[in-house]
């Protein structure tokens, strides 16, 4: 009986001793909330996991292709399964196609008038599924085999009120308004305003974003990807540059180019590509 009792009184002791641990434990939890801002539950609920989904974070992924260009459909379809993403075609206008493009107001020659309307299409869709954020790919990317964590490492320090980000471009596009500088990580990422970023190959833009480049991208008369600079440096429109690229373009004697044929760009090279990895190889020009 006496050893029931001492078995009774340590239980009681341990239970009182575990719900203090309880208590502080709740308390500082809920301390903490009461603490943070409106805007940083939302860092807490979507940021660190964001990149890891099947759109890479953001609500939506367009890539723009020709129908006749399966050849890099496939390319694509490569990269999405690797990657587990889900990306949606959207169907690119046709340079000869002069019925649609009549209803974009342009001087531009066909090719280029043509890109800039598969882009327009693309905003549009962007505004009318009212997708939050959405990346635009052209179809003949290659990604970073770890671009996800990549992204992961960067999505702390995205402003919340971008409304451009380019994840891969053909410059080396920074400004002095940096956000993350990854060389005090060990890491070689850097986050800044764009200032110069060309081509337009992978992007993404906000709702409001969107928005903006349907109203302020129209009767242009340089290459979208050169307008869309002209809005960066005239500040009408926030948008954020990530160094070295983790998307760029695939540059291959037999994949030609839709926008400039016989163009002879040197490619700018990944540090791990998805499309090495699967056996695709460059042909030099």
């Amino acid at each position: 009986m006496k050893i029931l009792k001492n078995l009774f009184k340590k239980s009681q002791k341990l239970t009182f001793f575990y719900s203090i641990i309880l208590l502080t434990t709740l308390t500082s939890f809920i301390c903490f909330f009461i603490w943070i801002t409106p805007s940083d539950y939302l860092y807490i609920y979507n940021r660190p996991f964001g990149s890891y989904n099947s759109t890479l974070g953001f609500d939506h992924i367009y890539c723009i292709n020709l129908p006749f260009r399966s050849d890099r459909r496939e390319k694509i379809n490569v990269i999405a399964k690797f990657h587990n993403l889900d990306i949606d075609f959207v169907e690119a206008i046709n340079f000869k196609d002069t019925k649609t493009l009549k209803h974009y107001s342009s001087s531009l020659a066909p090719h280029h008038k043509a890109c800039y309307a598969s882009h327009y299409k693309t905003y549009e869709l962007v505004v009318s599924n009212n997708y939050q954020s959405a990346l635009i790919l052209e179809d003949d990317v290659d990604f970073e085999v770890n671009i996800k964590d990549f992204l992961n490492e960067i999505q702390p320090f995205l402003p919340n009120d971008w409304e451009m980000y380019y994840l891969g471009n053909c410059a080396w596009d920074t400004s002095n308004t940096i956000y993350y500088n990854g060389n005090e990580f060990g890491s070689d990422l850097i986050l800044s305003k764009s200032l110069r970023p060309a081509c337009s190959h992978a992007y993404a833009v906000s709702l409001r974003g969107a928005q903006k480049l349907l109203k302020k991208l129209v009767n242009i008369s340089e290459p979208v990807d050169v307008a869309l600079i002209d809005l960066m440096l005239e500040d009408k429109i926030f948008s954020l540059s990530l160094l070295p690229s983790i998307i760029n373009q695939w540059k291959s004697k037999d994949d030609p180019s839709d926008i400039s044929p016989g163009s002879k760009d040197e490619p700018h090279n990944l540090k791990n590509s998805t499309l090495e990895l699967f056996g695709y190889r460059r042909i030099p020009y």
